[in-house]
């Protein structure tokens, strides 16, 4: 995970973002028993298709905190009215 705070440009969340990473386990183990070019494939577009992801809405959209960007979702999402 990022050391940066970081907000999500979705929900505005400041919450603790997961990495989350496509596919599934057992499709990787079955497809390493098989053959070593399908699961050397698999295996490596799993790991580059990992992203961070916001924990109360699942988007991958965030920006740290300390960017314009950031500061203007902070103003926009939790300021006081």
């Amino acid at each position: 995970m990022s050391t940066t705070p970081q907000i999500c440009t979705r929900c505005g969340s400041y919450a603790q973002h997961k990495t989350t990473t496509h596919g599934k386990l057992s499709t990787e183990l079955i497809l390493w028993c098989l053959l070593l070019l399908p699961g050397l494939l698999y295996t490596t577009w799993r790991l580059t298709t990992r992203a961070e992801r916001c924990t109360q809405c699942g988007s991958p959209d965030l920006v740290p905190i300390t960017t314009p960007t950031g500061r203007e979702l902070h103003k926009k999402y939790h300021s006081r009215r």
